[in-house]
């Protein structure tokens, strides 16, 4: 009797052992379980962070607009020019709005004049350039935008015009100065709509390239730009203008370029 009282007793202990350690094991499996969960959903946003922030972009884009009436043009007759776009995003619409800026020299020349600088005549090279200038509000969306291929749509308004512009750089010197105001300025009203693609190749830098096509009201596309040929230029170095001539605006312009997310 004693015997089978043992090993019973030898058996009930032997259950409460393993017992003991199955609910060790599964403690541990909890804890190692609750430990790797928190980390699982602290990288879900990593994943989903170009979809639930808020952020701003800057595009800093190289541009030209086409001289002629087809894209192949630009090739040929290239005039190159500098952008700055920046647009605010914000997840509770389809559309990011914002504000591109930039310009473009379109024609011009260099000369080379006397200047007295401090009382002393030196000569220097006066660069005088119509420059063609443009402000538009954007409004723009952007498809796959948790991916790194994003191709984008654009509808845009504002106004483009012309304006000209001098710089001297006296002899042994570097800095362009400016010599004078602005002495002439045309503008019209255009709108019109894009095509794009940013290609991301950092956490939130983009590679981003466009085509766009623009529209004027009746005549708006024809802008004054200031004569080169009947540029007025002073002692002092300052230039003025009282003729002008007619340019027609080119309907097209591309650009490329690099886009942050701030």
């Amino acid at each position: 009797m004693n015997h089978k009282v043992n090993d019973m007793t030898h058996a009930h202990t032997n259950r409460l052992r393993m017992l003991a350690a199955s609910l060790f094991l599964v403690c541990c499996a909890s804890a190692t379980w609750g430990q790797t969960t928190p980390a699982t959903s602290e990288e879900k946003p990593e994943v989903d962070l170009l979809l639930k922030e808020k952020w701003r972009h800057v595009g800093f884009h190289l541009i030209s607009d086409v001289p002629g009436d087809n894209l192949e043009s630009v090739l040929d007759e290239p005039s190159y020019g500098f952008a700055l776009t920046y647009m605010k995003h914000d997840r509770k619409g389809i559309f990011d709005g914002g504000f591109d800026l930039g310009f473009q020299p379109i024609g011009g020349f260099d000369t080379t004049i006397m200047v007295t600088d401090n009382g002393v005549d030196r000569n220097g090279t006066l660069y005088v350039r119509n420059q063609l200038a443009h402000a538009h509000y954007l409004l723009r969306m952007t498809l796959f935008q948790n991916s790194g291929f994003q191709p984008f749509v654009e509808g845009y308004g504002g106004v483009r015009g012309s304006f000209l512009g001098a710089r001297l750089v006296l002899d042994g010197e570097d800095d362009r100065q400016p010599v004078n105001d602005v002495p002439f300025f045309s503008a019209n009203f255009n709108y019109g709509y894009a095509a794009g693609l940013r290609l991301r190749f950092g956490k939130r830098t983009f590679i981003t390239a466009r085509y766009a096509q623009m529209f004027h009201l009746e005549d708006g596309n024809v802008i004054q730009v200031a004569d080169p040929n009947a540029i007025v230029i002073g002692e002092d170095g300052s230039v003025s203008s009282s003729t002008t001539t007619n340019v027609t605006l080119p309907p097209y312009s591309v650009r490329v370029g690099l886009a942050i997310n701030l």
